[in-house]
């Protein structure tokens, strides 16, 4: 009697419930499934009518039904046989019956196909025109563990995402940035089609109507790919077409406006570039040069460097100040002031040559990107500067004082000298 016993319950265990296939299969394969709040919640539910349908054209579900117990279901024809099936599953609790929170249109529009709020029925039967919330929930698939370990991933690596490498983040700012160009150029080509439309026939024509709304989840953020309001219902009133050429005429007016007193290309690429430059810093994203990013003995023998020029430029010019000094020439006691001018514009010009090529050397040795270069050389070019002024300013004080002693000279010379004559 015991082994009986065991082998029922063992038979028992192997008997596969139809029920159970019937239920995965409208779940995963079924009518069309969208998400609504619940009493706060946020539930799955579908329509009675798209279960209707989903039974009359797969035929996967057809077969399933078959192999139901026939017993369960009543009626004759495939509709009939779909509503007891409805029925059986609500007896089952595999869903329950819920109704709209708001069941009248706000003025101006219509109830939505799908409601975003969903509210208890009273009357817990199958109606083709009601809704209904799923209550079995599918186990749980090895892509959902996959996708959460993905979202652990990622969010370390957004954590680390300071000691990335230099060409990582400059990936993510520009993939980040494409992304946003072209959600922009989606919304200008969006609103032009809805403008277009709108003044030739006064209809609304929305790509991805559903792409800004808050109550819809991601999946259907994208359907439906479009929506035509007012093309089937008798009762929308479109606006007059002088209204909708009125309109257009103003919008063109402006376009044309903003094309007048638009920047030049010149203009705007600099600007452009400026944008471009002022993220990167902001961000502090670029690109550390190779003689920085060392440790600090290769900083220290940077700034040796920038040193050792910056004297270099000073000795330069130091011993061009001393040798540009034009002599003092001397004809019969008075000074050839045109042959000073001459040679005061030579020095001057060689003066220029000399810091010119000071420059170069500078900019050549100290070839580094972004940030640094522009400091470094700014730094370098202001100290010469400096340099070159001050020693311009000695140069002057200096050429006055020869000039001075020279005509001093040349005044007591040639009172000697004539007062040698009278002796």
């Amino acid at each position: 009697m015991r082994a009986n016993a065991k082998s029922d319950v063992k038979t028992k265990k192997a008997v596969h419930d139809p029920w159970d296939d019937m239920v995965i299969h409208l779940r995963k394969k079924g009518p069309e499934v969208r998400d609504a709040v619940f009493e706060g919640h946020r539930v799955d539910f579908f329509r009675g009518k798209d279960l209707v349908a989903h039974m009359k054209t797969c035929k996967e579900a057809r077969e399933l039904m078959e192999k139901l117990p026939q017993d369960k279901l009543k009626g004759t024809n495939l509709d009939d046989q779909s509503d007891s099936l409805g029925h059986n599953l609500l007896r089952r609790g595999v869903f329950f019956r819920a109704e709209r929170s708001q069941k009248t249109p706000k003025p101006g529009k219509k109830l939505l196909k799908y409601p975003k709020r969903l509210d208890l029925s009273r009357d817990n039967t199958f109606d083709a025109e009601g809704f209904y919330i799923w209550r079995f929930v599918l186990p749980t698939s090895v892509w959902m563990y996959v996708g959460s370990a993905g979202v652990v991933v990622l969010t370390i690596a957004c954590c680390l995402f300071p000691l990335a490498p230099h060409w990582a983040k400059l990936t993510v700012l520009y993939l980040c940035l494409t992304l946003l160009g072209l959600i922009f150029f989606f919304c200008i080509v969006r609103a032009m089609v809805f403008g277009a439309v709108w003044v030739l026939f006064g209809k609304h024509l929305w790509v991805l109507p559903n792409l800004f709304s808050d109550d819809v989840g991601l999946v259907e953020a994208f359907q439906p790919w479009y929506e035509f309001e007012g093309a089937d219902d008798p009762n929308f009133k479109a606006p007059s077409f002088w209204s909708r050429m009125l309109a257009a005429a103003a919008i063109t007016a402006s376009f044309y406006g903003l094309y007048t007193y638009s920047p030049e290309t010149d203009e705007m690429a600099a600007k452009a570039h400026q944008a471009h430059k002022s993220i990167l810093e902001m961000l502090d994203l670029y690109q550390v040069p190779k003689q920085l990013a060392g440790s600090n003995e290769t900083l220290s023998s940077n700034l040796t460097n920038a040193t050792g020029l910056n004297e270099t430029a000073g000795e330069i010019l130091y011993s061009s100040n001393e040798t540009s000094v034009p002599p003092v020439v001397e004809t019969d006691g008075e000074v050839d002031g045109l042959e000073v001018e001459e040679e005061e514009a030579e020095a001057a010009e060689e003066d220029e040559e000399e810091a010119e090529g000071v420059e170069e050397v500078n900019k050549e040795e100290f070839e580094i990107s972004g940030v640094a270069e522009e400091s470094l050389y700014r730094g370098h070019a202001m100290a010469q500067i400096g340099m070159r002024r001050y020693q311009n300013k000695d140069e002057s004080e200096n050429k006055n004082e020869g000039k001075n002693e020279g005509k001093h000279e040349g005044k007591n010379e040639g009172k000697n000298e004539g007062k040698n004559k009278n002796d």
